[in-house]
C-alpha cells in the first residue's frame, strides 16, 4: 500500500508527463504564457463544435447554457486511481466561441468607437470585453445548497421573475447549467465505479469505490465531510475553467475548517489524509488560494488548515497559486515554515500579502474593517468580496510608458522645452487615459452581459439568481473598478535620466535628446550608457524615486477624483502581468537608455540592475513607497539565490523581511522566485533538459519550459541582472 506521500509522488510525475504532452499537442507560440493550469490532452477523437444562434457567435444566457450544458455533456470524465478527487477538464467553451467584443451596431455606439480609437493611440488594456475576474462565495452557497439545492432556488426565481421575459431567459440559462454540471457529476461518477469495478489493487479499488460513491451522492446532496467539500469545489472551479478560464479558490480556512473538524471529532479523517486530500485539489488546477490572514473581528486565521496547506503544496511541489497574508499577530511558526518551504521547493510559492495595507486601503473605499477584512486574495494580484462584486481586476492596463512617449513627442514640438513642461505633459496623458478607462468601464457594464454573460459564476454570487442579472450588470452589490499601471520604473528613471543630462549637468540639449530618441540611439552608445548610469528608482534618495513617488500620487490623484460616468468606484494598482513585452514594443526609446520595442518595467519593480548591493532592502523600501493604498496591489518581484536563505540564519533573515516589508513599511504583496542562475541560464539554451523547473512570472509560476522563447528570454534577464 502506497503512502499518502507516494500517492502525491505519483501524481506529480504524471503532471510532469502531462505537461510536455500538452506542449508538443498545442504548438501555437504563446499559448502557455500564463498560469500553468490542470487541464488535460483530450483523446484524440475529441470534438466538439458550438451551435452559434448568430452570424457574429453566441448571444444571450439561454444561447450560452444550452452550448455549456451539451460540453458538459460529452466532455470526457477524468478519474486517476491515485488521486481522491474526480475530474479534470479537457476542453474550453470560450476556445469555440467568437472571440472578441461583437461587432453588432447596437453594442457600438458612437462614444465607444472614439473610446477605442484612444485604446489604441495610449496602448490601453482596456477591459472591454473582460471576464471573470471576481470571487464565489461557494461556502455561503454551494456547501449550504449543492446543486439539487442550486437548482430548487433558481426555479424559485424563475416564478417570481416570470412576468420578465429578460430575467426569466437568464434564470432558465442557469437552471441549465446546473443540470449540466450534475449530468457531468455523475458521468463521472459511473466512470469511477466502472475504474474500480476493473482495479486489482486493493488500496486504489477502495479509492475509486469512495470517489464513485460521494460523488454519486453530491449529484443531489450539499458536501458533509472535508472530502466532498473538496471534491464540490473541485467540480465548481473545473467547470467554471471549462467555461470561460475562470475561478478562483478562496480563503481556505474560511472554506474547510468546520468540515475538517467535525470529521477529526468523528474519527473519519486523519490530519495526513486530508493534507493529502488538499494535493489532489491543487493539483485540479492552478486556482487562487488565500491562507492566513484575519478573521472578520481581526484574530489570526491561522489553524491546521493553514499548516496542511503549506504541507500540500510542498508534497506536490509543483506550480500551484497558494498565497499567505502576512499581518502583526501572524503565527510566526507558521511563516516561518512556508519560508522554509519557498527555499526547498523552488516552486516560486506562496506568495504573501499584506494584510494592513489591503485592509486599510480598501477602508478609505467606503466599507468596514469587518467587510475588508473578507476580501480574499484569488487573482495574480488581486483581492475580491466573495459573492459581492464586480471589479474587472488585473483586465485593465495603462501603459504609462505610452503616456511619456507623446508627452515627448508633444515636447518635440515646443518652442522652450523643459524638465517640468513634460512633466505637465505626462500628467495630462495620464489624465485622459485614466477617464478613458472610466468611460469604457460603463459600456462593459452596459453591453457585456449579452455577449458572454458569467453562467459558471453567477449562481455562486449573492444577488444574481435573486435579481434575475448577470453579475456584470446588477446582480451584485459592489462595483469596484481596478486600474493597473504600468512602467514605472521607466517613466521614473526617465524623468531623472533626462533631468540629469540636460539641465543639471548640461551634457546634451533638448535637440541632441529628442534625436536620440527618434533614431533610437543610433551611434550614442557613450550617451546612452550615461543616461542608463543615472541613479536609478529604487537606489534610494534618488531623484527618480522621487518621481517614482510624485508619478504614484498622481495616478492615483487621477483615478480618485472622480467615479466613471455612470457612478462606478476606481481602485488604482501597480501591476503589469505579463504585459511588459507587448506594453513595450509599443514605446520608442526613453531617456532611461532604454532602446525602442523593448519591454517596460514589470509592476512597481526598479529596472533590473538597479543597485549592485543591498537590492534587497532598497527595493522594498522603494516598492512599499510607492503602493497607491486603496485596496489593489502593487505587488514586488524578488528573484533570490537559494543561497541567502541557506542555514537557519538565512531563513530567519527573509522572515525578518517579510515581517518588516508587510507590516512596517505597509507592501501590499511579494512573489518570490529562487532559482540558480547558472541552472536558469542552461535551462534558457536547453528547456527539455529542464521539464520539472518552475519559475515565477508575476502573480503566477509555471514549468520554465513550456515558454516562448520571449518569455523565457524576458525572465532570465529580469533574474540574471538582479
Amino acid at each position: 500500500m502506497l503512502t499518502y506521500q507516494e500517492k502525491v509522488d505519483v501524481l506529480r510525475k504524471q503532471k510532469v508527463e502531462e505537461t510536455k504532452r500538452k506542449v508538443k499537442t498545442f504548438t501555437r507560440p504563446g499559448f502557455f504564457d500564463t498560469d500553468d493550469k490542470g487541464w488535460v490532452v483530450p483523446p484524440d477523437d475529441w470534438k466538439f463544435e458550438m451551435e452559434f444562434n448568430h452570424p457574429n457567435g453566441v448571444f444571450g444566457a439561454e444561447a450560452w447554457a444550452d452550448n455549456f450544458y451539451r460540453m458538459l455533456d460529452v466532455h470526457p470524465p477524468y478519474i486517476d486511481p491515485y488521486c481522491s478527487l474526480a475530474g479534470a477538464y479537457m476542453d474550453k467553451l470560450e476556445w469555440h466561441s467568437w472571440g472578441g467584443w461583437r461587432p453588432e451596431p447596437e453594442f457600438n455606439p458612437p462614444e465607444l468607437a472614439e473610446l477605442r480609437a484612444l485604446h489604441q493611440k495610449y496602448s490601453l488594456v482596456s477591459g472591454l470585453g473582460g471576464s471573470h475576474h471576481f470571487h464565489h462565495d461557494v461556502k455561503n452557497i454551494g456547501f449550504v445548497l449543492g446543486w439539487q439545492g442550486l437548482l430548487e432556488k433558481i426555479r424559485h426565481y424563475q416564478e417570481v421573475h416570470k412576468d420578465d421575459a429578460e430575467k426569466l431567459a437568464f434564470l432558465k440559462g442557469e437552471e441549465k447549467v446546473i443540470r449540466g454540471i450534475q449530468l457531468w457529476v455523475r458521468h463521472n461518477a459511473e466512470a469511477a465505479q466502472t475504474a474500480a469495478a476493473a482495479q486489482d489493487d486493493p488500496d486504489l479499488k477502495a479509492n475509486l469505490e469512495r470517489m464513485a460513491e460521494i460523488n454519486f451522492r453530491l449529484i443531489d446532496a450539499p458536501p458533509a465531510t472535508f472530502l466532498e467539500a473538496c471534491q464540490f469545489l473541485t467540480w465548481f472551479l473545473v467547470q467554471s475553467s471549462i467555461f470561460n478560464g475562470s475561478g478562483a479558490g478562496g480563503n481556505l480556512e474560511e472554506l474547510l475548517t468546520d468540515f475538517y473538524r467535525n470529521d477529526l471529532a468523528a474519527g473519519r479523517i486523519t490530519q495526513e489524509e486530508a493534507t493529502y486530500h488538499l494535493a489532489c485539489l491543487f493539483l485540479k488546477d492552478t486556482q487562487y488560494y488565500e491562507i492566513g490572514g484575519v478573521w472578520p473581528d481581526g484574530s489570526d486565521r491561522t489553524n491546521e488548515i493553514s499548516y496542511m496547506a503549506i504541507e500540500a503544496a510542498h508534497w506536490l511541489k509543483i506550480p500551484t497559486a497558494i498565497c499567505l497574508r502576512v499581518h502583526e499577530g501572524i503565527d510566526r511558526a507558521f511563516l516561518r515554515k512556508s519560508v522554509q518551504y519557498l527555499f526547498e521547493d523552488k516552486c516560486g510559492n506562496p506568495s504573501y500579502i499584506g494584510d494592513r495595507c489591503m485592509v486599510e486601503g480598501f477602508m478609505k473605499n467606503g466599507y468596514t474593517a469587518e467587510v475588508a477584512r473578507t476580501r480574499a486574495k484569488v487573482g495574480c494580484n488581486w483581492c475580491a468580496l466573495p459573492g459581492t462584486e464586480y471589479t474587472l481586476n488585473d483586465v485593465v492596463k495603462i501603459n504609462m510608458g505610452k503616456l511619456f512617449e507623446l508627452a515627448m513627442l508633444d515636447l518635440m514640438e515646443e518652442k522652450t522645452p523643459s524638465v517640468a513642461r513634460a512633466w505637465e505633459l505626462f500628467d495630462k496623458h495620464l489624465d485622459v487615459a485614466v477617464d478613458v478607462i472610466k468611460k469604457t468601464v460603463d459600456q462593459q457594464y452596459k453591453f457585456y452581459h449579452y455577449m458572454r454573460p458569467e453562467m459558471a459564476l453567477n449562481f455562486m454570487c449573492h444577488g444574481p439568481i435573486e435579481r434575475g442579472l448577470d453579475v456584470s450588470n446588477g446582480g451584485v452589490d459592489n462595483y469596484n473598478f481596478c486600474i493597473d499601471f504600468v512602467a514605472l520604473g521607466t517613466v521614473a528613471d526617465s524623468f531623472a535620466s533626462m533631468e540629469r543630462a540636460v539641465e543639471d549637468e548640461e551634457v546634451m540639449n533638448w535637440e541632441d535628446l529628442f534625436a536620440v530618441l527618434r533614431e533610437d540611439w543610433e551611434g550614442r552608445e557613450d550617451m546612452r550608457l550615461y543616461m542608463k548610469a543615472t541613479p536609478r528608482y529604487g537606489f534610494g534618495n534618488t531623484r527618480a524615486d522621487e518621481y517614482a513617488v510624485e508619478i504614484v500620487n498622481r495616478l492615483t490623484h487621477h483615478t480618485k477624483k472622480s467615479k466613471s460616468p455612470m457612478g462606478f468606484n476606481m481602485i488604482p494598482g501597480l501591476f503589469s502581468w505579463a504585459n511588459t513585452i507587448g506594453m513595450g514594443r509599443d514605446v520608442m526609446a526613453t531617456p532611461n537608455g532604454r532602446k525602442s520595442g523593448t519591454p517596460v518595467t514589470h509592476g512597481a519593480n526598479p529596472e533590473p540592475g538597479f543597485r549592485e548591493s543591498g537590492a534587497l532592502t532598497a527595493m522594498g523600501v522603494a516598492v512599499a513607497a510607492v503602493q497607491p493604498r486603496w485596496g489593489n496591489t502593487a505587488p514586488i518581484q524578488l528573484e533570490i539565490d537559494p543561497v541567502l536563505a541557506k542555514g537557519e540564519e538565512g531563513i530567519e533573515n527573509i522572515l525578518a523581511w517579510l515581517l518588516t516589508y508587510c507590516n512596517d513599511l505597509g507592501g501590499s504583496l511579494v512573489n518570490i522566485n529562487i532559482i540558480d542562475s547558472a541552472k536558469l541560464l542552461d535551462a534558457y539554451e536547453h528547456p527539455e533538459k529542464y521539464p520539472d523547473l518552475i519559475v515565477r512570472i508575476t502573480g503566477f509560476s509555471v514549468y520554465f519550459s513550456t515558454l516562448s522563447k520571449d518569455f523565457r528570454k524576458l525572465v532570465v534577464e529580469r533574474i540574471i541582472q538582479n
